[in-house]
């Protein structure tokens, strides 16, 4: 099939005779017809003009269409023509052969800061939706011959096209093979998206922590990459998966590494206590008011039995209602438009939180408690992870209600089990803490080796 000759162009105009977008120009170049097609959705018509129309294109000692601007592939059948123009390719047939010309791309949205990772001290920009632009902003960082960029079209009816990350003499070819075999049983299936990549790389789909790490920015990918380990850029999202990735690696901010070492380490430590703040508090408050309140000061007990003396509801029930309400909030305040989502906030918190609380509906306390727990998840620096604790909460908040100290000390047990069962290409998932990556102690090692 490959060297079948190209038919004649009136059955490529019968393939997109019902496209709008379909164009199509006969032009003669050193005597030569010419037949020139794209999809100006894909193109902008003046690239096509400037770089195409207005130079002499054939080469008639060779018999060839060539250009010294644009780059160029050779196309060997109806199909590989087909293809090149919904890759965005202008095809130029000229008797039985025909050329493809990569011109620049319509409508890239320009490279900006991602909204979701913002950083203070670091660098501003990000992922967009073209593959193109996106291998660029990492080799730009990574200049070396040892950065290897693998191409791979997946998907039979709707092909999608990606990029294999890694750099040659730090990650395991072992690891690229394995992967390389995962992706092969893509290949089959009509289409292929991003989440069907993240859920084929994990281990645990089914596991509320995450395993694979997705982000928009270039220097945690970039970070990443320099560890020895893979990333897969997907044409069309502006996401980068990066993996095996540990739990620690989702408590990192971009921008540790580029704070002074103390800073670093404190912050990184206090999103560690925050997570798994977020994850008990509120079990441990329910295991307090219902079995366990003698272990209190006697003014904080008298003061907790005040708060809750006349509210009608069990402190679970209370915990579950508000828990609830907050996810409603925060869904809410991300589905809206964001000049009226800002304000849901400030709606939620003060008018519905505050007639709550006259009602005698919820406590004090446990609005307090709440609270604490909200803000504590939104300090993770990656939202899957936010989610999966305030998530595997709600079990240690029964269990916390039907056996206390004991049922959370069950809880975290599990939880701890099910960790260490995790590994992602046979790395565990909490196995290196990662407090060895932060300059201070690189700085160590330099000196002792010195």
């Amino acid at each position: 099939m490959e060297n079948e000759p190209i038919p004649f162009i009136k059955d490529l105009k019968d393939e997109f005779h019902s496209s709008a977008d379909f164009q199509y120009q006969k032009f003669i170049s050193d005597g030569k017809v010419l037949h020139l097609c794209y999809l100006d959705t894909m193109i902008d018509s003046k690239d096509v003009q400037t770089h195409l129309l207005q130079k002499d294109i054939y080469n008639p000692k060779e018999d060839k269409v060539e250009s010294s601007v644009l780059q160029t592939k050779e196309l060997h059948s109806r199909e590989d023509c087909i293809q090149a123009m919904i890759d965005g390719n202008v095809v130029v047939i000229y008797g039985e052969k025909g050329t493809a010309f990569s011109t620049p791309q319509k409508n890239d949205r320009s490279i900006e800061e991602s909204s979701s990772e913002r950083v203070v001290a670091g660098t501003h920009d990000g992922f967009v939706e073209s593959l193109k632009t996106n291998t660029s902003l990492l080799r730009k960082r990574i200049r070396s011959k040892d950065f290897v960029i693998k191409n791979m079209i997946l998907g039979t009816q709707f092909p999608t096209t990606l990029s294999l990350l890694y750099i040659k003499n730090l990650t395991p070819n072992e690891m690229i093979e394995q992967l390389e075999e995962k992706l092969k049983a893509l290949e089959s299936k009509a289409s292929v998206e991003s989440i069907q990549i993240h859920t084929l790389l994990e281990e645990f789909p089914s596991s509320p922590f995450p395993q694979v790490l997705r982000t928009e920015r270039p220097d945690r990918t970039y970070q990443h990459l320099l560890k020895g380990k893979p990333a897969i850029l997907v044409d069309n999202d502006p996401n980068a998966l990066l993996f095996p990735s540990n739990i620690y690696s989702f408590f990192k901010s971009p921008e540790d590494l580029n704070l002074r070492w103390l800073l670093g380490i404190f912050y990184y430590a206090i999103r560690i206590f925050a997570f798994w703040m977020s994850v008990l508090l509120p079990a441990f408050y329910i295991a307090v008011t219902s079995f366990h309140s003698n272990i209190l000061p006697i003014g904080i007990f008298y003061t907790l039995k005040l708060s809750v003396e006349n509210v009608p509801f069990p402190p679970l029930l209370e915990a579950l209602t508000m828990q609830i309400f907050l996810e409603l909030l925060r869904e809410a305040s991300v589905r809206l438009p964001q000049a009226v989502g800002s304000t849901i906030g400030t709606v939620g918190a003060i008018v519905i939180g505050t007639s709550i609380v006259q009602t005698n509906l919820i406590s004090n306390s446990m609005i307090v408690v709440i609270a604490i727990t909200a803000v504590a998840s939104f300090t993770m620096p990656v939202k899957e992870l936010s989610t999966a604790a305030r998530i595997i909460g709600v079990p240690l908040t029964l269990l916390a209600s039907m056996f206390g100290f004991l049922g959370i000390s069950l809880g975290i047990l599990m939880i701890v089990c099910h960790l260490s069962k995790i590994k992602t290409f046979g790395e565990r998932y909490v196995e290196n803490p990662g407090f060895k990556e932060f300059p201070f102690f690189n700085s160590k090692k330099v000196k002792n080796h010195d």
